[in-house]
């Protein structure tokens, strides 16, 4: 039987990054058991002391910066530790987990006990990250293949003279195949070792609509009549411009998390208690997507969605997906955008046609990289 062991941000408390997970181990047996191969697919559970902390409810008030952001936190206890109780349970229920380990010395015991290493995508090349770990780069591997599948070093070009080049590029160079996210990405494998590499899309974009809602939640509200606004750090402009679009649209704006400071005060319905399942839901049945995220873009071309981008093209990530599925114009950079907001759906047929070719691609790619 093949062994496959994947690494990856699987236990981030943000929804791409556990859907992500679930996407490519699901495409990946899925492509064995197409060949009639048996295959032993696990996700490294490799989750330090620091990531638990980082995505813990309450944050250090070393950082005065986190008062706010605990107070926040305090008046919605109960929707948070429900939230929390969620994602634990997706990854239990949905992710074949090795046992878990928080030290990076006891990665040694899954040294070679793969004959597949997968660094798996996200931005878990990204040095600057929080959380990151040249575990990523799968330095602990003694035995067994090495490939990356849509591997993200983040938005931004990276000073390679601060984190240390050589290493980097020795790590990179060990592997039999590389795939990356976003052609910034492979301009960066491009400096560490001077090869082209492949770029594939995020997992979430490998599984069809039909497979996204079979695990869905049944959570909706107001019977669809609602905007989803999905950001990770929107500025002050970004909230005003979505209140703008809320207000023109007679529609109420749903949020899944605080977003920061800026966000403190305003009329937003707040489902903080919502998991990855629920998150599915509330993308399938929204009137319309407003994000400034990856994965919220991901996840409304997925389900065929209305939706719009703020400073889309700005982010190399998601300007990527949007030239290629002829999506430029659903990105908005300035108020003077809202004239255009519409919920009139986007050409889809281009949206699925794109899809489905970089799927095949994909498929291609992992055939050849897992000698399937």
């Amino acid at each position: 039987m093949i062994k496959i062991g994947t690494v990856t941000f699987h236990g981030a408390q943000n929804f791409g990054s556990v859907l992500q997970t679930y996407a490519l181990q699901e495409f990946v047996t899925g492509l064995y058991k197409e060949a009639g191969q048996a295959c032993d697919y696990n996700v490294i559970n490799y989750r330090t002391k620091f990531q638990r902390s980082f995505y813990s409810i309450y944050k250090s008030v070393k950082n005065p910066k986190n008062i706010v952001k605990n107070a926040v936190a305090f008046r919605n206890n109960s929707a948070l530790k429900i939230k929390n109780q969620k994602f634990e349970e997706f990854l239990n229920s949905y992710i074949n987990l090795t046992e878990e380990i928080s030290e990076i010395e006891d990665l040694e015991r899954f040294s070679s006990a793969f004959n597949y290493y997968i660094s798996g995508s996200d931005q878990i090349w990204n040095v600057r990250a929080a959380d990151f770990e040249s575990a990523y780069y799968l330095d602990f591997v003694k035995s067994g293949k090495k490939i990356s599948y849509a591997a993200s070093f983040g938005p931004l070009k990276i000073d390679w003279d601060l984190y240390g080049k050589e290493k980097y590029s020795s790590l990179l160079s060990e592997y039999s195949a590389v795939s990356v996210r976003e052609k910034g990405s492979r301009d960066r494998v491009k400096e560490l070792i001077d090869k082209d590499c492949e770029i594939n899309v995020d997992p979430t974009f490998l599984l069809s609509k039909n497979q996204w809602k079979t695990i869905q939640s049944d959570a909706n509200y107001n019977n669809g009549k609602y905007i989803l606004l999905y950001c990770l750090e929107p500025s002050k402009e970004q909230l005003s411009m979505a209140k703008a679009i809320s207000k023109k649209l007679n529609l109420p704006i749903l949020i899944t998390r605080y977003n920061n400071k800026n966000d403190i005060i305003n009329g937003f319905v707040k489902k903080y208690d919502c998991g990855p399942l629920d998150f599915l839901s509330y993308i399938d049945n929204a009137a319309l997507v407003l994000s400034s995220s990856f994965h919220g873009t991901a996840f409304s071309m997925i389900y065929n969605k209305p939706f719009y981008v703020f400073n889309g093209m700005s982010d190399s990530r998601i300007s990527s997906i949007l030239e290629k599925a002829k999506l430029v114009g659903r990105s908005l950079d300035s108020f003077g955008n809202i004239e255009k907001i519409e919920l009139i759906q986007p050409n889809f047929n281009l949206v699925n046609e794109f899809i489905n070719e970089e799927r095949q691609r994909s498929r291609e790619y992992l055939i050849k990289a897992l000698d399937i």
